[in-house]
């Protein structure tokens, strides 16, 4: 059975023909995250969807890429959908010309060239990225289930100095920690390669920590919170998913928020995630260019790769920042920034983007990494787009 993923069903169906109508993944409901990144390849808990779908899909003949797959019996499937074991059942016993849809949603089809479709309803809910907010609010299931499908458990010895409890631990035998408390007693905790935890850090799981991170001295993390690889935190931090190369690295509260790769939050930064009023909190959605009532009643910040915030910077409940954008206030910013701003004393004018290529250029060799001619072509687009 082949499976080919698409960022959207509009041009396979005619979605105003289904009475009642139905929707379908758009990708810019997830951007900034998905401006120049495959949806595959966001993390949600430990793993990539692209990484999930690899190890769970092993009896799919898999394509990731939406190509011309129109023959009779070939599964298209929504980038945005979070495998699971009943997923992977489902899909396995699709019939030809059967729609799979939860709640008008569409989630999968098995094609059929005559177009005479059957809509075929999940039994069971399964989990969706609709929106930037459920990178964070699937972030701690995702990780207890990342550890389950990863399938082992591993607990070097590690030194006296650190106090564990409960034993859902994976802690790879090169990381470096001393002073530290764990507690998996509420959650997994997953620790990669050549991690580093300096003394007097408290962690709590849920949490994955990827290769190379590093988590500074009296780190507090409550839960829920997903690390990227080689970035490096501290202050305070729960339920929230930071990318990889990316740096939080002082004092600061981080709460219900998603920051991409390659971004800086500089010295005191902080974010809200609650309103005063204990009202729902709105955000800027992209696929509506325009806000939407997320329902939650905490929500915090979205920042979008290559973002620097200057020290001091203060985020307000439900802010979303776009990608390549400096940002240097000490007043709280607009809910929505765009990307390619730099803001400066209250003003907001375009980053040039040959000085933002000087300063990618010079991160990435900071980092050993070679900024590739894809990137730049994708954000020179993106720039010529948007300014």
């Amino acid at each position: 059975m082949k499976i080919f993923f698409v960022d959207s069903f509009d041009n396979i169906l005619s979605l105003d023909s289904f009475s009642p109508s139905l929707t379908s993944f758009d990708k810019k409901s997830l951007y900034p995250f998905t401006f120049i990144k495959s949806t595959l390849d966001l993390r949600v808990g430990i793993l990539t969807l692209r990484d999930k779908w690899s190890k769970m899909g092993s009896q799919f003949e898999i394509e990731y890429i939406d190509g011309n797959a129109k023959e009779d019996g070939v599964i298209w499937l929504s980038e945005n959908v979070v495998p699971s074991a009943y997923l992977v059942e489902v899909i396995q016993n699709m019939g030809i010309g059967e729609i799979l849809v939860q709640d008008g949603y569409i989630l999968a089809l098995c094609y059929m060239h005559t177009g005479k479709y059957i809509l075929r309803k999940m039994n069971h809910p399964i989990s969706l990225l609709k929106g930037v907010e459920d990178l964070f609010l699937l972030t701690g299931q995702e990780i207890s289930n990342d550890f389950d499908l990863i399938g082992h458990v591993q607990l070097p010895e590690v030194s006296l100095t650190n106090q564990l409890l409960g034993s859902r631990f994976y802690i790879a035998s090169n990381v470096s920690m001393e002073c530290a408390t764990l507690n998996s007693l509420h959650g997994s905790i997953y620790i990669d390669e050549d991690v580093t935890i300096m003394e007097g850090a408290h962690l709590r799981g849920p949490l994955y920590l990827g290769k190379g991170a590093v988590v500074k001295m009296g780190s507090t993390i409550y839960g829920n919170v997903s690390i990227g690889e080689q970035s490096v935190v501290g202050g305070e931090i729960s339920n929230s998913v930071i990318g990889d190369f990316s740096a939080k690295g002082h004092h600061g509260y981080l709460g219900c928020s998603v920051i991409g790769d390659w971004c800086n939050l500089g010295a005191g930064t902080s974010n809200s995630n609650l309103k005063n009023n204990l009202k729902t909190v709105s955000i800027y959605d992209y696929a509506l260019d325009g806000d939407r009532d997320t329902g939650l009643l905490k929500c915090g910040s979205f920042i979008g790769d290559y973002t620097r915030l200057g020290i001091n910077s203060a985020l307000n409940t439900g802010t979303v920042i776009g990608i390549a954008s400096m940002l240097a206030d000490t007043s709280f910013y607009a809910k929505f920034v765009p990307s390619f701003a730099w803001v400066f004393d209250g003003n907001t004018q375009t980053y040039a983007f040959d000085k933002f290529m000087t300063y990618l250029e010079a991160l990435y060799a900071s980092k050993g990494k070679v900024l590739t001619e894809r990137i730049k072509d994708e954000l020179n687009q993106l720039n010529n787009k948007y300014n």
